[in-house]
């Protein structure tokens, strides 16, 4: 399985990744919301972007769903480290 890796950095950045997941994995937004035992009107803000704030919890369980996880790294060459 090739792996990928992709840099999100805003709401919108996110949705669009899991808007392209869940397209490839042929699921309409209600199926993944009800996979991930969320609902089908957050689904569709996070995918579209609307939805600015998310928890924790309910972002690893959308991301889980569509077989994705998250990973964390220090920024090097992209930008300085906010102290």
């Amino acid at each position: 399985m090739k792996s990928t890796r992709q840099i999100v950095q805003t709401p919108e950045e996110f949705g669009a990744v899991l808007r392209a997941e869940r397209r490839a994995r042929s699921l309409t937004q209600a199926h993944a919301a009800a996979i991930a035992g969320v609902g089908a009107r957050l689904w569709n803000e996070t995918e579209s972007g609307k939805r600015k704030q998310l928890g924790l919890e309910t972002a690893l369980r959308m991301l889980q769903t569509l077989g994705l996880d998250l990973s964390v790294e220090l920024r090097t060459q992209r930008g300085s480290v906010a102290r």
